[in-house]
């Protein structure tokens, strides 16, 4: 009775439950770019963080270029250079790679700085004003669906977000009564993000640990009073603290003045005492008496 042993391959089915940005890095570690294609293509469709979004995009333009889809490499190059004009391949990259990636940034040549998100800030702000934050977007292959502002107190941890849709004036306002008066003068902190129809970071001008910053001047004749009962913010008149007599200006004004008139005074006395005395002359006279022979 002969014995007969099948060797199988058991072909893994993909785990829906995988992180799919992983499971990429992972079939491209084996070489494996299909799967990259795959799983690359699973996690677009889902929020990333910017830097994964460019990693993403790498993968994806380097499996269709190994795998001879020239045009599907160059579109994702394209993107990738939009969301991060500096990036660079490795040195040694294969051509199947580095053509479609030469391509795609000859779209770039006349906007090197890619897909860019600039909000107009002032450099300072009154207290007790609203700050009114204008956002250009230039996005020429449109992939930008939201704009995100995010900003915070200095001093606060978290950052409080508001977005709009992408259209030809978009704008923030952050009311007044969220820009309260402190002891001192402080930064407001914020930055702004262009982000994809599925909530993905495309590109950030600032970030949460390098915010843009706005100075919010604060009158020195206010002082904040914290109700804890309430949690509300009373903003309160106070004088200026008296200065010392010593500090008080118009006192040395009449010192100076004093001290004028005593140095006055005394050089008049001086000349008089001291010039020579006039008030009586002394008359020597002398004849002389011529006698006759």
């Amino acid at each position: 009775m002969g014995i007969f042993l099948v060797t199988g391959v058991a072909w893994a089915k993909p785990d829906k439950d995988a992180n799919p940005f992983e499971a990429a890095r992972e079939a491209e570690a084996q070489l494996n770019y299909k799967a990259v294609l795959m799983n690359a293509s699973r996690a677009l469709e889902m929020a990333n963080p910017h830097e994964q979004l460019v990693q993403l995009y790498r993968m994806l333009g380097t499996a269709n270029g190994v795998l001879g889809k020239s045009n599907d490499a160059i579109d994702a190059f394209t993107k990738l250079l939009a969301i991060d004009p500096d990036h660079k391949l490795p040195r040694g990259t294969s051509p199947k790679i580095t053509a479609p990636f030469r391509e795609a940034g000859g779209y770039w040549v006349d906007r090197p700085k890619g897909l860019q998100v600039l909000p107009t800030l002032p450099t300072e702000l009154a207290v007790g004003k609203s700050l009114a934050v204008p956002v250009k977007l230039e996005d020429p292959l449109a992939m930008t669906a939201n704009v995100r502002l995010s900003w915070r107190l200095q001093g606060d941890v978290e950052y409080k977000n508001m977005e709009a849709p992408v259209s030809p004036n978009v704008s923030f306002t952050i009311p007044a009564e969220q820009i309260p008066a402190k002891p001192a003068d402080y930064n407001l902190e914020l930055y702004v993000t262009a982000l994809s129809s599925t909530g993905s970071e495309l590109r950030l001008n600032g970030d949460s640990a390098h915010p843009l910053s706005v100075l919010v001047r604060v009158p020195k004749t206010e002082v904040v009073v914290h109700d804890n009962g309430s949690s509300t913010v009373v903003v309160a008149k106070q004088q200026q603290p008296k200065k010392p007599l010593i500090k008080q200006w118009w006192l040395w004004t009449a010192v100076g003045a004093g001290v004028v008139v005593a140095v006055g005074l005394g050089a008049g006395l001086g000349y008089y005492y001291g010039r020579p005395d006039t008030s009586h002359v002394d008359v020597n006279l002398s004849s002389t008496v011529k006698m006759g022979p």
